[in-house]
């Protein structure tokens, strides 16, 4: 058999040289996000028929390949759950932050400034003619008012930082989408021979588990080994083909909101709206962390189709500054309609209580006490005739606006009633919010740690691996050995008796 032993001694030395430099390969890369563990695939050699027919004769073992362990079922369920934790994490912070707008309840909440302005009215029906009650009267009201701007403008701010969300998302994407080209590319290089490129397959797999929380992504990997094409695609229209990756661009809506009017009932309008840069045609985003911010900047919480709650449009900014605008807008007018009825100190008919510095009609951002009022406090009409000083009724009727369930055209309710809906409604949006988060968290939690079961590295196991390598090199070297003595005696030392 010549040196087949020593052939056979010398691949079990190789491939547990190989074994090793694979576990010290896994150990090395325990803390490295996205890895995923490797091993080397072996097999015995094709044995030798023996001359004499009584058997073969194992010709040793072979490496075939570094496998990448990984289950691909495992990782499409993360990228289809991961996307719905980014859309709820999203609306989650945000509508938390929606509720430090509101401040509710609290002692600078919107229901306790105008119970105080209905007490300060309450306190001037006392004493009509008492300057003291009318300024209390007027501070109040400026208070509500400046209330009332103030959450206007928060909103505003909210609504436009979210708008920078949304370009800071598809800068994202489009990075993501780049990255991945760029190590298909070299993938497809490295693996024309049939090697496996399993790091670079670990970096742009860790590309797309990111992108799949930002986007609604769909992965596909088709084609043989060695000349597999990879695939992107975002609601069924193509984001990477291979080598190529078609860009998301943001520009300027041009009817944002049905063109309603800048700050009006609705918001700022200047908002980005999403589009393919090749094509300039709109994107459908179902999911992910980019609808999340789309669902909160420009939710209506309109009946879209019909009147199931599946056709509904999402609560965002929108809705809830159209909500405070039309309690303010109603709420003003009926107001300013009863002042109007009144008579002031002077005799003089009543004027506009609350008036708006622009625009076409009084909202939350541009209400204000009139300044007929604040320069002039005799201005406010707290009677209901000419006669004299002590005349309070009219006062008694704003104080009415209080209780009255008529004011609104909808809900039916009380002002305190309505501002109780807007805050229910917001309570309700951010609760669902939190409780399909911590749901679906749970559920990619549980997928990745099915995932790190399978493709993450224990040190215990490469420990164990590593010891079970090292004894099978240990061993391959000591045959070596052995085999060097019994071929030195047979070589150098037989035959030399007699000489």
């Amino acid at each position: 058999m010549g040196f087949l032993d020593l052939n056979i001694a010398m691949t079990g030395l190789f491939t547990s040289q190989r074994s090793l430099s694979v576990t010290n390969h896994n150990i090395a890369n325990a803390n490295t996000e996205g890895y995923s563990r490797q091993q080397v695939s072996q097999k015995a050699q094709v044995p030798m028929s023996l001359p004499d027919r009584s058997g073969m004769l194992g010709m040793g073992v072979v490496s075939e390949n570094i496998e990448q362990i990984r289950n691909g079922y495992l990782d499409y369920k993360y990228w289809n759950e991961n996307k719905a934790v980014g859309e709820w994490d999203v609306k989650q912070t945000q509508l938390a932050e929606l509720e430090a707008i509101f401040n509710e309840p609290s002692e600078t909440g919107i229901r306790q400034v105008l119970d105080e302005f209905f007490s300060s009215l309450q306190e001037l029906s006392k004493n009509p003619a008492d300057m003291s009650y009318r300024s209390l009267v007027e501070e109040k009201a400026s208070t509500l008012t400046q209330t009332f701007n103030n959450m206007a403008e928060d909103l505003l701010a909210a609504q436009h930082e979210l708008d920078f969300a949304v370009c800071t998302k598809v800068e994202e994407i489009n990075s993501y989408t780049s990255q991945i080209v760029s190590l298909n590319k070299q993938i497809f290089r490295m693996e024309v021979d049939g090697t496996p490129a399993n790091d670079l397959r670990d970096q742009r797999n860790l590309l797309v588990d990111k992108l799949s929380k930002v986007a609604n992504i769909q992965v596909e990997e088709v084609g043989e080994p060695g000349k597999q094409y990879f695939r992107v695609l975002m609601n069924g229209m193509t984001l990477v083909d291979h080598y190529t990756s078609k860009a998301l661009k943001v520009e300027k809506a041009e009817n944002p909101l049905e063109n309603m009017p800048v700050h009006s009932m609705t918001g700022v309008q200047d908002v980005y709206e999403v589009r393919w840069e090749e094509t300039d045609l709109p994107v459908s985003i179902s999911s992910g962390e980019l609808k999340g911010y789309l669902d909160v900047r420009d939710g209506r919480g309109e009946d879209t189709t019909s009147n199931s709650p599946m056709f509904m449009e999402y609560r965002g900014v929108p809705y809830y500054l159209t909500r405070v605008n039309k309690f303010v807008n109603e709420f003003a007018v009926e107001f300013n309609k009863i002042h109007q009825a009144g008579f002031d100190l002077e005799g003089n008919a009543g004027s506009d209580f609350f008036t708006f510095d622009s625009g076409t009609m009084v909202n939350a951002r541009n209400i204000n006490v009139s300044s007929s009022v604040q320069q002039d406090l005799r201005k406010i009409a707290a009677a209901d005739a000419t006669n004299g000083e002590e005349n309070n009724k009219n006062i008694n009727s704003l104080l009415e606006l209080r209780y009255r369930k008529d004011v609104f055209s909808t809900p039916v309710g009380t002002p305190d009633d309505f501002i109780k809906s807007i805050l229910s409604s917001l309570a309700v949006d951010s609760q669902q919010a939190v409780r399909m988060e911590k749901n679906q968290s749970v559920m990619v939690q549980q997928i990745n740690k099915q995932r790190m079961s399978i493709s993450g590295v224990s040190l215990d196991e490469e420990m164990a691996n590593m010891i079970k390598f090292q004894h099978v090199y240990s061993a391959s070297a000591r045959m070596i050995t052995t085999m060097d003595e019994l071929y030195d005696v047979m070589i150098n030392r037989l035959g030399l008796v007699g000489r």
